[in-house]
């Protein structure tokens, strides 16, 4: 009887052992597949923030080329007008010199 009692500690003891070591495997197991799907996560959203920053870059340097293109093109109606201005004043100022000197007869031949 003794030695039944034994025989069943012992397979007891054995049993315990197997479920330990059994739970011990899973919870490696599961603690590896945890690391890697980590470590996946993190590489994806370094690799989407390097990709985010990129995109932004492309756009910068498309404003930018827009912007100095925009720039480019105010200047040259600016200076259209400035000019088309300055010959409309200076027609303006030779008119009024013209009529002046209609009005003031320094136009006319004095022996005439």
């Amino acid at each position: 009887m003794v030695e039944n009692n034994a025989d069943k500690a012992n397979e007891a003891a054995e049993k315990l052992t197997e479920a330990v070591r059994a739970s011990y495997e899973a919870a490696v197991e599961s603690t590896a597949a945890m690391q890697e799907s980590n470590t996946r996560l993190a590489q994806s959203l370094f690799e989407s923030g390097v990709e985010a920053l990129r995109i932004q870059a492309e756009l910068r340097d498309q404003t930018l080329q827009s912007l100095g293109e925009q720039f480019r093109k105010n200047q040259e109606v600016f200076r259209e007008v400035s000019r088309e201005s300055l010959d409309a004043y200076e027609g303006f100022l030779d008119s009024l010199f013209s009529y002046y000197r209609d009005v003031s007869g320094e136009g006319e031949n004095p022996s005439g």
